[in-house]
């Protein structure tokens, strides 16, 4: 059972300003300044049909597919054929996917340059592609760091 605190704040002369706990508080509370835009990553779930250019750009094969949505290649052609819904778990890991993609357009400049450097094998990351790394949550996140390292000037 969850103990609600409430102390109000008294000011006057004789007793100085005490803070209420709610104020102290940054992560639990309500942002009231953020209320009328909606947070575009809790909409839900998206359809697999979605996925596809996603995984065109990184040039996955439906095996690669199936490995990173962790299901039988056979299944993706039902997936496809139905344009089944994900996961709020896998819609959370393609648009992970898609955040590293983003932060590495804007960090090479283009498409095809950061494109030509997820299909090199890196040193940093035991001689292996990055495109290959992506299809696991921690090569993902290995990925990602490889990037921030980038973006500040530590070259790979």
């Amino acid at each position: 059972m969850a103990v609600k605190y409430s102390i109000k704040k008294l000011n006057s002369e004789y007793h100085p300003a005490i803070l209420d706990i709610q104020e102290l508080q940054y992560f639990f509370k309500t942002r009231t300044d953020i209320v009328s835009e909606p947070n575009p990553y809790l909409d839900g779930t998206m359809s697999f049909s979605e996925t596809k250019v996603l995984f065109d750009f990184l040039g996955y094969s439906q095996h690669d597919v199936a490995e990173v949505m962790e299901v039988d290649p056979s299944t993706l052609f039902r997936w496809k054929k139905e344009d089944k819904l994900l996961t709020r778990l896998l819609t959370k890991t393609i648009k992970d996917m898609d955040k590293v993609i983003a932060k590495g357009v804007r960090i090479f400049g283009t498409e095809a340059l950061f494109s030509e450097w997820l299909y090199i094998p890196n040193h940093a990351m035991g001689h292996k592609k990055p495109a290959d790394l992506m299809r696991d949550p921690y090569g993902l996140e290995l990925v990602d760091q490889a990037l921030e390292a980038l973006s500040w000037g530590n070259f790979l």
